[in-house]
């Protein structure tokens, strides 16, 4: 069990919608296969963010491209636009 993996473990309470999350990990292999453009789950608010740390469930996720991802990193989105 990968770090990474184990974080997103502890920070999943008991109420989050397990098949709501994993239809974001389907939706994001959908799209990379789709459109040759690597897709990623991103957490909105980050499990490990500097100022703040959010949940793994369903409302923190969202699905984007690969590069947008790792460029976005343990940051909020609209802390690097």
């Amino acid at each position: 069990m990968t770090a990474y993996y184990a974080s997103k473990m502890q920070r999943m309470p008991r109420w989050a919608d397990r098949a709501a999350i994993e239809m974001f990990y389907s939706e994001a292999e959908r799209l990379s296969k789709e459109t040759g453009i690597p897709h990623e789950v991103d957490h909105i608010f980050p499990l490990q963010g500097n100022l703040v740390s959010g949940l793994h469930v369903q409302n923190n996720l969202q699905v984007i491209p690969a590069l947008e991802n790792q460029r976005k990193a343990n940051r909020l989105l609209h802390d690097i636009v």
